[in-house]
């Protein structure tokens, strides 16, 4: 896939998808009690989280927004000076994910998670698709450095 692709139409959609969704997320679920079942182990249910993941830092949302910001940037210098093709599609769901959570931490001062993982009763944690291109990046970035890894061929030690 191309860096021009990715750049123009992956990362504004996936962003896009993921907004969708919290947007529908908060009109749709904000009234229930309950978390709603879709399949064993995973559920709907609305959460607000200030933090990052498993709520860790949810006291300091200002800090978290600033670090995320300058990690999105981060991203962003690193998706345009990367020459390997692979790093495209991975490092533009990662920067969608961030810049996505980003945006709603900015407009709602924290961000939507709505995807339940688990018991209904008891997940063991939720989140929402952001997190999920994140995770889906990262996968590519360390699936094809061990493809790499497997393509090589060993040292060999000389004999004197």
């Amino acid at each position: 896939m191309r860096k021009f692709t990715v750049g123009l139409y992956v990362v504004p959609i996936l962003v896009a998808v993921d907004l969708g969704a919290k947007f529908w997320a908060i009109q749709n679920l904000g009234g229930l009690t309950e978390a709603a079942p879709l399949m064993p182990g995973l559920s709907l249910r609305l959460l607000s989280n200030p933090g990052v993941s498993f709520g860790w830092f949810a006291g300091s949302p200002w800090p978290v927004t600033l670090v995320t910001a300058v990690m999105t940037v981060a991203f962003a210098v690193w998706f345009y000076r990367s020459r390997m093709e692979r790093e495209y599609l991975a490092i533009g769901c990662i920067m969608a994910g961030a810049a996505s959570n980003l945006i709603d931490r900015l407009i709602n001062g924290a961000v939507t998670d709505f995807l339940s993982f688990g018991g209904v009763n008891a997940p063991l944690f939720t989140n929402n698709l952001a997190d999920i291109w994140i995770t889906l990046g990262v996968a590519i970035l360390f699936g094809g450095a061990l493809l790499d890894l497997r393509k090589t061929d060993p040292v060999r030690e000389k004999r004197t």
